[in-house]
């Protein structure tokens, strides 16, 4: 046979300070009965053969046979030749056996059909293997090789000529191999330190994974889960679990063990993942079964006896755990065909929120305990004695059981699992409670309260917001007036099917408290609601709008429009209509007028006074409507009376007293007029007011002192308009002037003359009354010859002074025994426009020698 060996090369580190993990322990306590004496000098390893029915047990170094029973433990016989037979295994097929023969240097390779040896392959002088696997098509063992280091090495099987390969040493000594899912465990130990090494060999060729030193030595061999994910180590009180990927912590982290002391030392892991784990010591010494989680599901001591190492098996059937005790050096095989049967945990839980009558609903629920329930089991299921489909459990255990009832009340639902390989049969119940859904109809949102127009919204709401409604439900609304107590049923509110919304419109026709009901009577799925929605409508304001024109004519028909808002308004309602005017101040004449439907009004009348027509419309208000009133003057055309005014001069002296006559036409009943003088740059005043004589005059008279505008008014009457009439008249300034330096007076005809000698020259000065200063005064002189006055000379402007006055020097030749006279005038410039330009009186004079 050819022989192929390869080493296992990896770098093993040390991780210090492992921290432990402590799991709780629950499930049945059971006792082993019925153990069967085995034939064993010693006991190494034990392998199931479910094929033919065998268990191989391996006695270790120093003894020379395989000892082969039924799986009850019953001898069938030996394997003899098989020196310090130690690690066993199956092939795939379960044809051949694989034992490490450590007394033999060669792995032995035995037909389970026949139960004899069918070849050997050599290891190599004290190599010594101890430990065997079969994974990837390739058998790996461990050894020893010629430099005295552990090793492992594969051989090939389907070779003609199987080999073993020369190994590499790694290990201080061989060490303890196990396999699962295609990887490959190494186990080996230092003082104080687990070393483990993971390899991928589902290939046949060892990829390496993952090298550890996990801190304390293992207790016992470690193995692989059936998939491969994950490495068993059994330390102290616990079996800690590793990923096989990169050794780092799985989930669950251990499966405890029973006391502190325990040190379990055996690890079986069946093809469902159940682990099964043997401790020889403390208060819980004996078996622990744990499925899918930390807690064990069952836990079973052998009262003849302690698990020995390495001392546990699964039967291919699923179910049954085999283990090796031993007592006082003897040996005895347990069969535990229910190993994996555990209590069942059925739950059923209530549709949530609840039930609804005519809608589907859920009951959800779960098979649990500890083990797998398969997927896929059924359930059966009765309603109040009545089938139902079958229930599917799914991979996670939940099922669901879904239901439509169409009436209300209480239903008993029962479901029953009939048990498996690993769980005890389980029947449950629960009463589920089919209601109708709750349903309030909470306070509405008014988007109108008016007399005519009350508009709100609201929604029927359901507990947890279920729903939905069915097409054509909805509210019915009730109105009550609480001041009549009057109810009146309305329009039925619609509901909107998804979101229970409606809204509701109306028209009480008139103010004051209501209330609303409003009722939901329910349906097949929703239970009744109601609620009362109480509001307080206050009347209208409304608008009264007055389209009178701005005129009309007095005596003839005059008709305008008005309208009321915030229609429509009933029948017979009227508005008072009231004309004041001149004639009717204090009796105004009133009338009805009726308010249309809509609100409109017609205003109809004669005026019979002219002038200012105040039409005033009052609406007295009604149940809806609050009052109101609204005016519009209209100007009523009158007769045009004649009016003038005069005075008896255009121009008057300074301080003169003028006489002012207005003059009234043709009126009606007033004859009253006013005399009103306005001075230039002045206010206007009133001079007179009275009743013109029979000759239609009013006199009076005024004094002025600057021009003067004359205004007579008169006020107009019921029939006659209001006129006005003007009259401007001009006022003189005064003129005072003065001659000096005369020496005596003299009298010509009557008249006086200043006398001045022929060397002085005579001072004329001139003061103008009112003050007119910076305004011209001109001189002129005279001479008389000839029998008549002749003008000799006009002065250009003179500026009066601050004091309003001027003096001017004249001179005179050839003036000795004539005779003279001078005089000044006021000349108004544009800037005055106050008074007129005014000449002042003659000065007379004469000249001796």
């Amino acid at each position: 046979m050819r022989l192929k060996q390869v080493s296992l090369a990896a770098a093993i580190s040390v991780v210090a300070g492992l921290t432990t993990a402590t799991v709780g322990l629950t499930g049945t306590l059971a006792r082993a009965d019925g153990a069967n004496a085995l034939p064993l000098s010693h006991y190494a390893h034990m392998v199931v053969d479910g094929a033919h029915q065998h268990l191989f047990f391996s006695q270790g170094a120093g003894t020379a046979g395989i000892v082969v029973t039924d799986l009850s433990g019953n001898p069938v016989g030996t394997v003899d030749g098989e020196q310090g037979a130690d690690g066993l295994a199956l092939s795939a097929d379960g044809g051949t056996l694989y034992a490490a023969l450590s007394d033999g240097d060669a792995i032995a390779v035995i037909d389970t059909a026949t139960l004899t040896e069918t070849g050997r392959v050599a290891t190599g002088t004290d190599s010594a293997p101890v430990s065997v696997a079969v994974a990837g098509g390739k058998v790996w063992y461990s050894y020893t090789d010629a430099d005295g280091k552990g090793t492992v090495g594969s051989l090939d099987p389907a070779a003609p000529a199987p080999t073993p390969q020369p190994g590499m040493p790694h290990w201080s000594a061989a060490p303890l191999l196990s396999t699962g899912g295609g990887v490959l465990a190494v186990q080996g130990a230092q003082p104080y330190t687990t070393l483990v090494a993971t390899y991928d060999v589902s290939l046949g060729t060892p990829s390496p994974k993952a090298t550890m030193g996990l801190g304390g030595a293992a207790t016992g061999p470690v193995k692989v889960t059936a998939d491969g994910t994950r490495l068993l180590v059994p330390q102290s009180a616990s079996v800690y679990v590793y990923r096989t990927a990169d050794l780092g912590d799985a989930a669950p982290h251990g499966y405890y063990t029973g006391g502190v002391n325990s040190s379990p030392d055996a690890v079986a892991v069946d093809s469902d993942g159940t682990i099964a784990l043997g401790a020889p010591a403390g208060s819980g010494a004996g078996a622990y079964v744990y499925a899918g989680d930390s807690i064990a599901g069952n836990h079973f001591t052998f009262p003849a006896g302690t698990v020995a190492p390495d001392g546990l098996a699964w039967g291919t059937d699923g179910r049954t755990l085999y283990a090796v005790t031993h007592a006082d050096g003897s040996y005895a095989l347990d069969v535990l065909g229910d190993a994996k049967l555990t209590d069942t945990e059925l739950t059923l839980n209530a549709p949530s929120p609840y039930a609804i009558p005519a809608q589907r609903f859920t009951v959800n629920g779960r098979v649990g305990g500890h083990g797998f329930v398969p997927a896929g089991a059924t359930l059966k299921v009765t309603r109040d004695g009545t089938e139902l489909p079958d229930a599917t459990v799914g991979a996670d255990g939940s099922f669901a059981i879904a239901d439509t009832r169409q009436d209300e009340g209480g239903y008993s639902y029962e479901v029953s699992y009939a048990g498996d390989a690993t769980h005890r049969p389980a029947t449950t119940s629960l009463k589920v409670w089919v209601s109708r859904i709750g349903t309030t109809v909470p306070y509405s949102e008014f988007s109108s309260a008016a007399p005519h127009k009350v508009a709100f919204t609201g929604t029927v709401m359901t507990d947890l917001s279920r729903g939905p409604f069915d097409q054509g439900t909805a509210v019915r609304v009730t109105r009550t007036n609480e001041d009549t107590h009057e109810s009146t049923p309305l329009p039925a509110a619609p509901l909107d099917p998804a979101t229970g919304g409606f809204a509701v419109t109306d028209d009480p026709g008139t103010a004051g408290p209501f209330t609303y009901r409003l009722s939901f009577e329910g349906d097949t799925t929703h239970q009744p609601g109601a609620n009362d929605i109480s509001t307080a409508i206050s009347p209208y304001a409304p608008a009264l709008t007055l389209n009178a024109p701005a005129t009309a004519t007095r005596g003839a028909a005059l008709s305008f429009d008005a309208r009321l808002g915030d229609g429509p308004y009933g029948g017979g309602e009227t508005v008072t209509v009231t004309r004041t005017d001149a004639e009717h101040t204090t009796t105004p004449v009133t009338w009805k007028a009726p308010v249309a439907a809509d609100g409109t009004i017609t205003v109809k009348d004669t005026p019979s006074t002219g002038g200012a027509n105040t039409y005033t419309v009052d609406y007295a208000g009604d149940g809806g409507h609050q009052a109101a009133t609204a005016s519009a003057t209209v100007q009523v055309s009158r007769a045009t009376t004649s009016l003038s005014v005069a005075a008896d001069a255009s121009t008057y002296a300074y301080g003169a007293t003028a006489t002012v006559t207005a003059h009234l036409g043709t009126t009606y009943d007033g004859r009253t007029v006013s005399l009103w003088a306005t001075p230039a740059g002045g206010r206007k005043t009133l001079v007179k007011t009275g009743t013109v004589d029979s000759k239609g005059n009013l006199r009076t008279t005024y004094k002025l002192t600057r021009n003067t505008t004359f205004t007579a008014s008169y006020a107009g009457d019921h029939r006659y308009a209001p006129a006005t009439a003007t009259r401007a008249v001009s006022g003189r300034v005064k003129v005072a002037q003065a001659l000096s330096g005369y020496y005596t007076s003299t009298t010509y005809s009557g008249i006086t003359y200043r006398v001045y000698h022929r060397t002085t020259r005579p001072t004329v000065t001139t003061t103008v009354s009112p003050d007119k200063s910076g305004q011209c005064v001109k001189f002129q002189a005279e001479r008389y010859y000839g029998g008549a006055w002749h003008t000799l000379n006009t002065s250009a402007c003179f500026t009066l002074g601050s004091k309003s006055a001027v003096s001017s020097r004249l001179s005179l030749s050839n003036a000795v025994s004539q005779r003279f006279r001078v005089r000044s005038e006021y000349v108004r410039s544009a800037r005055d426009t106050t008074n007129v330009s005014t000449w002042g009186g003659w000065q007379y004079l004469t000249v001796r020698t």
